[in-house]
């Protein structure tokens, strides 16, 4: 009686495969020099879901289909070493037969007859046709006319948010809506990501790096202007313990910065930190460095690159602790958060970046 249970559910499940199947009809390009009988792979990030020899310059390859994903061509083709990206070209995996053209040794990859691959396509050739006029405007403007870069950037996003938009709106249910969500998703608030997030299928919200990006953004506005500091411990770079509120709610403006070792941007940043350091620093006002994202686990480039660049404000180094830039909803340094004398958050972004840095803090010092 088992062995017929376990024969009948062994047939379902392969019935069920057949209806629901992605299948790749591949032909190798015109021209293209590929031996035979080497083997093209279909998998899902690492896991190999079908594999063929080609023959005749042919291959056939099948999988469960599921428009949720993303699966991946490989080729092992021995006369390319195995960094090379043209080995590699992804499909969506939407259920039906794909008419599918490899060309290892070249751009020439063609993907003919599923629709969702089909719009895929048409989306990187919009952003493509969007980043090409980028460059294109950028190389016409001076490097010091700062506001005619940063209107040309503005207007671009402005391009970018609305093809991404709308792609999501026409693919809410697919691998499109969690890839078109990535180009934007840095720049929009809680709000309008929670919007879209309820659009899409739940596979959208569950993707690591966006469920990731979203609790940031909540964590970020958690810790807006206006709200109270939230705690964190590290060590001082003598090594003994010590707190952000060991600092910050004491009755001084604190300046605080998140930096790492290895991070150039910081590092520029670090002339304007020490100017506003110099002329503002005393009873009222002190910098105070937070030294995060260490590569190596532990202190030694933090305090390395503090004594380097003679960085003679107070620092608290966190190591690899993800814990000060996570409370904080931090995903790119460097980033300045000023802090009242009560603690509470009173500015945080781009106004406390540059030149601005100085002008901005003694403005809200002496309001």
């Amino acid at each position: 009686m088992k062995k017929i249970f376990y024969s009948l559910a062994v047939l379902a499940l392969a019935t069920a495969c057949g209806q629901d199947t992605v299948t790749i009809k591949g032909t190798i390009a015109e021209g293209e020099t590929f031996p035979e009988g080497q083997l093209v792979y279909l998998c899902d990030g690492k896991t190999v879901l079908d594999s063929t020899a080609v023959t005749d310059g042919t291959f056939e390859l099948k999988a469960p289909a599921n428009p949720e994903k993303l699966y991946t061509v490989v080729a092992n083709f021995r006369e390319r070493g195995p960094r090379d990206r043209n080995w590699i070209y992804s499909v969506i995996a939407e259920k039906g037969v794909d008419q599918f053209t490899f060309a290892p040794t070249g751009p020439g990859c063609k993907l003919e007859g599923s629709r969702i691959n089909q719009a895929m396509k048409e989306l990187n050739e919009a952003m493509n046709t969007v980043n090409r006029e980028y460059r294109e405007k950028a190389a016409g403007i001076a490097d010091d006319d700062e506001a005619a870069g940063e209107a040309l950037y503005e207007e671009t996003m402005a391009k970018v948010k609305e093809i991404s938009l709308d792609a999501i709106s026409k693919n809410k249910d697919n691998y499109i809506a969690r890839y078109a969500l990535q180009n934007i998703i840095y720049d929009l608030d809680l709000e309008e990501l929670d919007g879209i997030l309820a659009q899409c299928g739940k596979f959208v919200a569950e993707d690591e790096s966006i469920a990731r990006i979203r609790a940031s953004k909540e964590a970020e506005q958690a810790t807006s202007e206006g709200k109270a500091f939230v705690d964190f411990a590290g060590k001082t770079p003598d090594g003994a313990d010590v707190k952000l509120s060991d600092f910050v709610g004491k009755g001084r403006w604190v300046l605080a910065d998140f930096w790492a070792s290895w991070c150039g941007p910081c590092m520029r940043e670090i002339p304007n930190i020490k100017r506003t350091h110099e002329t503002l620093s005393g009873d009222k006002f002190t910098v105070l460095g937070v030294a995060v994202w260490e590569t190596n686990g532990d202190n030694t480039k933090s305090a390395e690159r503090m004594k380097e660049k003679e960085m003679t404000w107070p620092q608290i180094f966190v190591g690899d602790d993800k814990t000060p830039t996570d409370v904080y909803g931090i995903v790119g340094i460097p980033t300045m958060i000023l802090f009242a004398p009560d603690g509470t958050i009173c500015k945080r972004g781009d106004e406390l970046r540059g030149e601005k840095m100085m002008e901005t803090v003694r403005d809200l010092m002496n309001q």
